[in-house]
């Protein structure tokens, strides 16, 4: 059984328990800001997405240096990030919707919330929390993890105020991107069975989604310096995600002003 399978059956576990949610508000908070926007505004300089977590099961060291969420605010923001993204899965992650609440309220940019989403019970709980989009994942429905398609995940989450960050990964999974009404698409380079770092799969799916202007576009995973970042930049995307290195680097704002695209790297 691959990681994607697994991480299915523990999300499904985790989302039914009571507590599930219980500590958020009943209503959500007002108006977000659009994620959407966001990227499209900073596509000239390079949009940064950049992400709150604990845990990195994808390395050999998954636990990454503790930050509270004040501490990770305060230690991007001379950056200028876009967005934040923040992991609301608790199984293997340790994360949190309420750690997505605190980001929401520690900034004004938009937050992903961005979980292994196969339910509409998370869709409440990401409104409730205050995120601006959740994160749909085009491979769950093509691998029949989902009890109810993709689409209709998407239109509930709209209904809700919530903005849909549609992920791929291999090319086959781009026909999902005819019947889901996205808003930002994403083109995954890690393999979420083997969780290891395909950029050749990769490559190829940021290819043909730039050949059907799937816009805005965003490069996620594997970006550990500035290498990877142009990889994703020379491959026309509108902004890149990153998460472990930003959380390891001791010059978190230094970091990511590498990562802008070249000649703006001197940030905004």
């Amino acid at each position: 059984m691959g990681f994607l399978e697994q991480i299915v059956r523990e999300t499904r576990r985790s989302i039914s328990a009571p507590e599930y949610g219980e500590t958020l508000p009943e209503r959500a908070p007002g108006r977000r800001p659009s994620l959407r926007a966001a990227i499209e505004r900073d596509h000239d300089v390079g949009a940064l997405v950049v992400e709150y977590k604990r845990v990195s099961p994808g390395r050999l060291d998954p636990i990454l240096p503790a930050r509270s969420v004040e501490q990770f605010i305060e230690s991007t923001r001379d950056a200028n990030p876009s967005a934040y993204s923040c992991l609301a899965a608790v199984p293997r992650f340790e994360g949190s919707p309420t750690d997505v609440a605190e980001l929401v309220g520690s900034t004004s940019r938009p937050v992903l919330f961005k979980d292994f989403i196969v339910d509409r019970r998370q869709l409440e709980v990401a409104e409730r929390a205050g995120a601006s989009a959740i994160l749909l994942i085009a491979r769950l429905e093509s691998e029949g993890h989902l009890s109810e398609p993709l689409s209709e995940l998407a239109k509930a989450a709209h209904e809700r105020g919530l903005e849909v960050l549609l992920e791929f990964h291999a090319r086959t999974e781009l026909s999902h991107a005819a019947d889901v009404p996205a808003d930002v698409y994403g083109v995954n380079a890690r393999d979420l069975d083997s969780l290891a770092i395909d950029r050749s799969t990769a490559a190829k799916t940021l290819r043909e989604a730039t050949a059907r202007a799937l816009r805005p576009l965003l490069g996620l995973s594997g970006v550990e310096g500035v290498a990877d970042a142009s990889r994703f930049w020379k491959a026309g995307v509108d902004g890149i995600l990153v998460g472990s290195a930003v959380a390891r680097s001791p010059d978190p704002v230094g970091f990511l002003r590498t990562l802008r695209r070249p000649g703006v790297r001197e940030g905004r």
